[in-house]
């Protein structure tokens, strides 16, 4: 059964945003937008890629999905839907399904170059309109030790993780650097939501006091939103 969260906008009276998804990194990101908010459920579904597929369009494909899902859930509000999948050579990653899948796209990806690629899409319960996106982030591996992949995937983490693995984890460090959205690598690219959200007539910004993650310190766009909102904080 999906669990329902809350958040309060400083703007009392704008569109409610419910955001479908389960991933904790998420629920944590879409605390930047200054919206009223609701999150939900997503479904469980998750088809692969259609033949031909490229990654951009598969994750659009998946994010309108879950859109599309949690608009049984509410009426008269503005809908986000999101996925995240990893690209490297003619293959699309999504969430290790056992140890041994998790393991194998860790040796895939081990000091080598992919792209994180995420997908989003809005749609407005109230006017039916609809608009989607993808941005995609060079994500540069270490050289872990096999030792290294053992221990992280024993410790469970790598299951929820589109390529089994999270770019932020204090302990594994298996990023070595990131081009582009760090949000986006994270699970979502808050920018672009906000960007969705302008081009359906839905503007807003981010939140006051919202703490950004270091890697978003660099971004032009974080920069422009918040140059005259006092109280954001960069952590």
């Amino acid at each position: 059964m999906p669990h329902h969260y809350r958040y309060r906008s400083n703007r009392p009276g704008w569109r409610r945003l419910i955001l479908a998804s389960g991933s904790p990194r998420r629920r944590q990101l879409i605390k930047a937008i200054d919206l009223p908010l609701r999150i939900v459920g997503s479904g469980d579904d998750e088809p692969d890629p259609s033949a031909g597929e490229s990654p951009r369009l598969y994750v659009q494909r998946l994010a309108l999905q879950k859109a599309k899902f949690a608009t049984k859930m509410t009426r008269d509000d503005i809908v986000l839907g999101a996925d995240t999948s990893v690209a490297i050579d003619d293959a699309i990653l999504g969430k290790p399904a056992s140890a041994t899948e998790a393991v194998q796209m860790l040796l895939l990806l081990r000091g080598r170059m992919h792209e994180v690629v995420t997908g989003i899409a809005i749609l407005d319960t109230e006017t039916g309109i609809c608009s989607t996106s993808a941005r995609a982030s060079k994500v540069y591996m270490r050289q872990y030790s096999d030792n290294e992949i053992a221990r992280y995937v024993e410790s469970g983490e790598p299951f929820d993780k589109a390529g089994a693995y999270a770019a932020q984890d204090a302990s594994f460090k298996p990023a070595e650097r990131i081009d582009g959205c760090y949000a986006n690598v994270i699970g979502l690219p808050v920018c672009d939501v906000l960007t969705l959200l302008d081009r359906i007539g839905v503007p807003t910004t981010f939140r006051l006091g919202w703490q950004i993650y270091p890697g978003c310190a660099d971004c032009d766009y974080w920069a422009t939103q918040t140059a005259t909102k006092k109280g954001a904080r960069r952590v």
